[in-house]
């Protein structure tokens, strides 16, 4: 068991927070990893471009942040630079500042963020730690997703994101899917890269999906209304279910940002569920929008499966989260959602994009609950087994702890960023 003196501290990126009141990803693998890194000794502070609430862990938000005059010139003339991107850079330099806030005040012996518009390359620029490139979502595969075009600014972030990944002192992923296409995408090795799934919520059992307990006619979608998650697609499969099943309803939760289609025209979702489901299904849809973590909790017991219908995941947060509260889950072969739910053994996969496939899977659990209650029994069992937080953050420790060890082995060049950094307003 890895064990780490108290003196360590770490500073984990989080695009919101806190969680259960930011509905992302990222921030609920920082809200499950940072407790259990404390579990092990580790001191862990929180670095957020939006906090939504009050936080009771030490927490800085860039949002408070302000620049020097003199250093925001100098961001916007950089900004105009092909090779940098000012996204990119903005965020990078204001994760630093706040980095270097917190060793001045408490220490600190690493950062991690993603690798969004290559921020964590220019943090590294002006930090005397090392800083881990996480590989949330890059450019290459989310944009592709949710069909956004191959322009200027397109390859402008993807070159900005491969540097970053590149030159990272220490780069994770959460599933071997999305390591592998970095790998071959960006024709890097990363053979010190490890994969690291996110850790899954530990649900008790008196709070689990019970056949008993759910409404057998109702389907759970929880995600944005876009082309990424595949609202479209588990629209489509209903009308194919509530065609078959008169009683079935659609509990659709989540945002509406728009579905791109191939044309690239933007769909909304009460105009998309208008024009693609007929007169007498429509109103079997209730649009519940974004909702906190206990509603959607209610929801995951009330409904009889969940779907999560995503073109593509670098993880798949949503689906473990079905999966650990016992929930019936049927989800895309897309990415590394086969990585967490395990083919007919703890739920069902349908091929991405198909709403036909989709349909019949859903039929299928219909057809026969007391299956569908085993996959629920055994999709929890299977969580709590392979996503358990302190086993991941020992997972995690021991990989920041190899890096210690090349960091204090390797002598570190300063960097003329940082000087830059320093002398636009930080002294």
């Amino acid at each position: 068991m890895s064990t780490a003196p108290r003196h360590r501290s770490v500073a984990l990126y989080s695009p919101g927070w806190p969680p259960g009141r930011v509905s992302n990803g990222i921030v609920t693998y920082v809200g499950h990893l940072r407790p259990a890194l404390e579990r092990l000794g580790v001191g862990t502070s929180v670095i957020t471009a939006n906090q939504v609430g009050p936080s009771s862990v030490p927490t800085v938000d860039l949002s408070q942040q302000r620049s020097a005059p003199i250093r925001a010139l100098f961001l916007r003339a950089l900004g105009r630079v092909p090779r940098y991107h000012s996204i990119g850079l903005r965020l990078g330099w204001a994760v630093g500042q706040a980095a270097i806030d917190i060793a001045a005040q408490r220490g600190l012996d690493l950062l991690e963020m993603e690798e969004s518009f290559g921020g964590a390359w220019y943090a590294q620029q002006v930090l005397d730690v090392p800083v881990v490139a996480r590989l949330h979502g890059p450019r290459f595969l989310n944009g592709a997703v949710l069909g956004l075009p191959i322009d200027d600014e397109f390859r402008r972030i993807d070159r900005a994101e491969r540097r970053c990944i590149a030159a990272a002192a220490g780069v994770t992923a959460p599933s071997r899917d999305v390591l592998e296409r970095a790998r071959r995408y960006y024709e890097l090795p990363l053979s010190d890269a490890l994969v690291i799934p996110y850790p899954g919520p530990m649900i008790d059992p008196d709070r689990r999906w019970r056949l008993d307990g759910s409404d057998r006619k109702s389907i759970l979608f929880v995600g944005r209304f876009d082309r990424h998650k595949g609202g479209d697609v588990m629209i489509d499969a209903f009308r194919q279910v509530a065609a078959t099943l008169p009683q079935a309803e659609l509990l659709f939760v989540g945002p509406d940002r728009g579905l791109r289609d191939d044309a690239g025209r933007t769909h909304h979702l009460p105009g998309y569920l208008d024009s693609h489901l007929p007169t007498e299904i429509r109103p079997r849809v209730r649009i519940f929008g974004e909702l906190d973590s206990e509603r959607i909790e209610s929801l995951r017991r009330q409904a009889f499966v969940t779907v999560v219908p995503s073109r593509y995941e670098t993880f798949g947060f949503t689906v473990a989260e079905s999966l650990a509260f016992g929930c019936p889950t049927v989800a895309a072969d897309a990415g590394a959602i086969p990585e967490v739910l395990l083919g007919d053994k703890t739920g069902l996969l349908f091929q991405a994009g198909e709403p036909s496939d989709l349909a019949s899977k859903l039929l299928a659990l219909f057809a026969n609950p007391e299956q569908a209650a085993r996959f629920g029994r055994e999709g929890a069992i299977d969580i709590n087994r392979r996503l358990n937080p302190d086993a991941i953050a020992r997972t995690t420790l021991d990989y920041y702890e190899v890096l210690w060890d090349r960091w204090s082995r390797t002598q570190r060049r300063h960097h003329p960023w940082r000087l830059a950094y320093r002398v636009t307003g930080l002294l």
